[in-house]
C-alpha cells in the first residue's frame, strides 16, 4: 500500500511537472513568434502540438497559414485549427471558420464554426457571423434578425470599426428586425466554451 501511495505521489508531481514545462514552452514559443522568430516558433510549438495543445495547434496553424517559418499551407493550417477547434479553441474556430467560408468552400461549415467561436464571446466571429447574415450566402439564408443580434454583440465595446458596420447593416433592415436582434443580443451570454457534438469531432477527425 505504501509503495502505492508512493508511486501515485510520484506520478502526480511528474504530470505536474510535465505540465508546466508545456505551458512554459508555450510561453516561449508565443514570445518567439511575436519578435517574428519563427524558427523558434515553429520548433517549440511543433511538439506540443503533436502532443495535443490546442494553443499550440492555433499558432502553429496561423504560421502555416501565413508562411511564417514554413512554406505557406493552407492544407496544414486547417489541419491544426480542427483538431485545435474540436477541442473548444474559439480562436481555432474562428479561424477555420473563415477559412470555410472566404473561397466560399463550404459556407455552412464555415458558419457552424464561426457560431462555436461566437458564443464564446470572440468578437472577430461574432463580426463575421453577423455579416454572414445580413447578406445571405449559399446554403444560410439571409436572417436580418440573426445579423442584428451579432453585430450587435460584435459592437459592444464601441469600437469604431464594429459600430460603422452595425449601423450600415441596421440601415438595410426594419425597425422591428432591429428591435428583435437588440433583445436577442441583451439576452445572450457567453460560454466557457464551445465544442462540436462527439459526431461532428469524428467526421472532422476523418477528414484530416
Amino acid at each position: 500500500m505504501k509503495s502505492l501511495r508512493t508511486f501515485s505521489l510520484f506520478t502526480s508531481s511528474f504530470l505536474l511537472c510535465v505540465g508546466l514545462s508545456a505551458a512554459a514552452d508555450l510561453e516561449s514559443a508565443k514570445r518567439a513568434y511575436e519578435q517574428k522568430d519563427y524558427a523558434t516558433a515553429l520548433k517549440e510549438s511543433t511538439p506540443l502540438a503533436e502532443q495535443g495543445n490546442a494553443d499550440a495547434q492555433v499558432l502553429l496553424g496561423r504560421m502555416y497559414l501565413m508562411g511564417q517559418g514554413v512554406l505557406k499551407d493552407t492544407d496544414q493550417a486547417m489541419k491544426w485549427f480542427k483538431v485545435s477547434a474540436a477541442q473548444g479553441n474559439g480562436d481555432a474556430q474562428f479561424l477555420l471558420g473563415s477559412l470555410y467560408l472566404l473561397p466560399q468552400k463550404d459556407i455552412p461549415e464555415g458558419v457552424r464554426w464561426l457560431r462555436l467561436s461566437a458564443e464564446q464571446g470572440n468578437q472577430d466571429a461574432q463580426y463575421l457571423l453577423g455579416k454572414t447574415y445580413i447578406q445571405g450566402l449559399q446554403g444560410i439564408p439571409r436572417d436580418p434578425v440573426q445579423a442584428e443580434m451579432w453585430l450587435c454583440l460584435a459592437a459592444k465595446n464601441n469600437l469604431d470599426f464594429y459600430q460603422n458596420e452595425l449601423r450600415v447593416a441596421e440601415a438595410q433592415i426594419t425597425p422591428d428586425q432591429i428591435t428583435k436582434g437588440k433583445t436577442l443580443a441583451a439576452a445572450w451570454k457567453p460560454k466557457a466554451t464551445a465544442t462540436p457534438t462527439a459526431k461532428t469531432a469524428t467526421q472532422q477527425a476523418q477528414k484530416n
